[in-house]
C-alpha cells in the first residue's frame, strides 16, 4: 500500500512543469524597475528567447545576444533559425502556477538533463525490485509469520500457538482457554465448505452492512455522474 501511494505520488513530485531560459534582464531580482524602461514581460521576451514551431517560447535556447529589432516586426514572426542561440547556460525558470517544486525544478532536470528524470524513476523501481527480493527473504526467515499462513503451511501447532499469544495481548485471557486443536480444525472446516460455496450478486444485498454500503456507493455514483 506504501509503496503503490509513493508510484502515485510521483505523478506530482516529478512533474515537469512549464520552463525557459534565466534571462538576466527578466529574472534578477537585484535590477531596478527603471532598468527596462516602459517595457513590459512579454516584449523583454520576446528579444531574449527564440520562439519554436508552435510560436512558443524555446524551453532550452535563448538568444545569445538580444534582438532588439523583433521589436519593430508589428507582430510577424520572421525566420530567427540564421540568430545566434546558446543553451540555457544560467538556469530556467519555472512555473508555478500548478507545482511550486517538484524534484524537476529543484534539480533542474529539464533539456539536456531531462533523462537523469528517468534515472530517478528507474533507480527507485530497481530499489524496489531488490529490496523486495532481500526483505521478503529475511521476513521469511526471521519475521512472526500470521497464524493463517502457518495453519495453511501444515504447521497447526505453531499457528495456534500465535493464536493464543494473540488472544493474551488482547485481554482475551477466557477465549485462550478455549483455543485447542479440535476448534481450530473445525473452524478451518466450515472455512473451507464456505469457500467452496458459490456466490451471487445477490449475497451484496443478503447482509445489513453490505446493503447500507452498496446503497451509500449508488447514491454517490449518481451525484457524481450528475455533477460531471
Amino acid at each position: 500500500m506504501i509503496l503503490a501511494c509513493h508510484i502515485l505520488l510521483e505523478n506530482f513530485t516529478a512533474a515537469i512543469p512549464g520552463h525557459r531560459c534565466w534571462v538576466h534582464i527578466l529574472d534578477n531580482d537585484t535590477m531596478s524597475d527603471n532598468a527596462t524602461g516602459t517595457l513590459g514581460p512579454d516584449v523583454l521576451l520576446r528579444i531574449y528567447i527564440p520562439l519554436d514551431s508552435n510560436l512558443k517560447p524555446e524551453k532550452c535556447r535563448r538568444f545569445l545576444h538580444p534582438q532588439w529589432q523583433l521589436l519593430h516586426l508589428s507582430g510577424t514572426f520572421p525566420n530567427v533559425t540564421d540568430l545566434d542561440t546558446e543553451p540555457c547556460v544560467d538556469g530556467w525558470v519555472y512555473d508555478q502556477s500548478f507545482f511550486s517544486s517538484t524534484i524537476v525544478t529543484e534539480w533542474d532536470l529539464v533539456c539536456d538533463y531531462q533523462f537523469q528524470k528517468s534515472v530517478a524513476q528507474f533507480l527507485f523501481l530497481a530499489g524496489m525490485l531488490v529490496g523486495g527480493l532481500i526483505y521478503g527473504h529475511f521476513s521469511d526467515r526471521w519475521l512472526v509469520e500470521s497464524a493463517r499462513w502457518l495453519i495453511i503451511t501444515n504447521k497447526p501447532e505453531e499457528g495456534l500457538k500465535e493464536l493464543k499469544k494473540v488472544a493474551h495481548r488482547n485481554g482475551m485471557k477466557n477465549d485462550e482457554a478455549t483455543l485447542n486443536m479440535e476448534g481450530l480444525r473445525a473452524t478451518m472446516q466450515e472455512e473451507l465448505e464456505a469457500a467452496r460455496t458459490k456466490t451471487t450478486l445477490f449475497d451484496l444485498f443478503r447482509t445489513p452492512i453490505l446493503r447500507r454500503r452498496m446503497c451509500l456507493l449508488s447514491f454517490v455514483s449518481k451525484k457524481l455522474r450528475k455533477n460531471k
